[in-house]
């Protein structure tokens, strides 16, 4: 079942675009990982879904009985000026609920913190990463069913971050709550997520089906940018001397042609699988040099392909040159 859809977003500090996509969606009870360099989006994203904002364009739309199942939890921990304990039972005072100490004591273990040791401990006492392992609890307190996490990983150690991804496993299983975490840290991502997401340059990139190619761009005398694929296939984009190469650029599925009528590039079919993503679809996974560039088709294109054949490949430069600049 959806928790969110979010169609046609567009969203917009004075004139600089952050966000840009046509459809996202996450279902409930998922664990969801997005990555992006700092300005793709990936806050702007975390604050839309928590309604703390509203985009430019679009909609976002929560399929839940209610907003007030969602907590976030942001870099910069706001607790009480008072105990952890009061900042815990103030969970329930919010939610005006009876305050049961038991749970109070349950999320504060599950979070790596004895209860014997922090529960009448100061705010003041608290170092960055405790703070932030508070502030966990609380929310598992509120038992949500959407988890909104903010570069969660920032303050914790090796044995605050071990605690941190348990307890968020334990919402997951426990409450079903729906994770969604935006992070630098793409190995904590990839070891929390059954599911991967990439914000560049505004634009949503499923990792399943990503053509993020970063290594080998250059540029020539005049500052268009070029690939080299390897093998001697070489990509030019014309008209892109204000292209980024720094964070790679990007190659939406739109703009990848298979046997263009024009030239392409040769390519070896390595794999062809189900999209995990859209079941009536098959991701084809082709060689073009020493890189893959992946493709989705309908799934009856299936049979147009044999692993290990040989296919052309032809690239939209101008869509690519317009998605990234």
């Amino acid at each position: 079942m959806k928790i969110y859809e979010l169609k046609n977003i567009l969203h917009r500090y004075d004139k600089k675009i952050v966000l840009d996509f046509s459809y996202l969606y996450f279902s409930s009870r998922e664990m969801i990982g997005i990555s992006g360099k700092n300005g793709s989006g990936k806050s702007t994203l975390l604050r839309l879904l928590a309604f703390l904002e509203s985009p430019s364009g679009g909609e976002v739309i929560y399929c839940g009985e209610s907003t007030k199942e969602i907590a976030i939890l942001l870099p910069d921990v706001c607790l009480l000026s008072r105990s952890v304990r009061a900042n815990l039972e103030y969970m329930f005072k919010i939610r005006k609920r009876k305050i049961s100490e038991s749970k109070i004591k349950e999320v504060l273990d599950l979070v790596g913190l004895e209860p014997r040791l922090f529960l009448n401990r100061s705010h003041l006492e608290l170092s960055s990463g405790e703070r932030q392992r508070v502030g966990l609890a609380q929310r598992l307190l509120l038992e949500p069913k959407v988890l909104l996490l903010d570069e969660p990983t920032n303050s914790l150690d090796f044995a605050g971050l071990e605690a941190f991804s348990r307890a968020i496993w334990w919402a997951n299983e426990e409450f079903g709550s729906t994770i969604i975490a935006i992070s630098h840290d793409k190995k904590w991502l990839d070891q929390n997520s059954k599911r991967r997401l990439k914000l560049h340059f505004g634009q949503l990139i499923e990792q399943h089906q990503a053509n993020l190619l970063s290594h080998n761009w250059s540029k020539k005398e005049n500052g268009e940018k070029f690939y080299d694929f390897g093998k001697g296939n070489i990509l030019v984009l014309p008209h892109s001397q204000k292209l980024d190469m720094r964070e790679g650029i990007f190659i939406a599925q739109e703009h990848i042609v298979i046997n263009p009528k024009e030239d392409g590039f040769e390519a070896k079919i390595e794999g062809i699988r189900l999209s995990p993503q859209e079941k009536d679809k098959i991701i084809l996974e082709c060689k073009v040099g020493n890189e893959i560039v992946r493709k989705l088709l309908p799934i009856d294109r299936a049979s147009d392909f044999s692993l290990l054949g040989t296919i052309k490949i032809g690239f939209d430069v101008v869509g690519i040159v317009e998605d990234n600049s």
